[in-house]
């Protein structure tokens, strides 16, 4: 059986362990936690990972300019 809660604990593990990580990378890593039977049922959950990812990229993003922007 799939474990959601489990899946989360794997992403939140994987943004530590790569903090750097792409998108891309974050996609193949979900979708080898999803069982291949299960991929349908759970596609929704990994549209939203990666929706929520790309916001924490955004944000981190804003946080280098305005970095930046005090430096100055």
């Amino acid at each position: 059986m799939f474990d959601i809660n489990d899946f989360k604990k794997k992403v939140k593990e994987w943004m530590r362990e790569n903090p750097k990580g792409e998108e891309n990378d974050l996609l193949d890593f979900c979708e080898e936690l999803v069982p291949p039977a299960q991929f349908a049922a759970y596609q929704w959950l990994i549209d939203q990972t990666l929706s929520w990812y790309r916001s924490i990229l955004q944000s981190r993003k804003k946080e280098l300019v305005g970095a930046d922007d005090d430096a100055e």
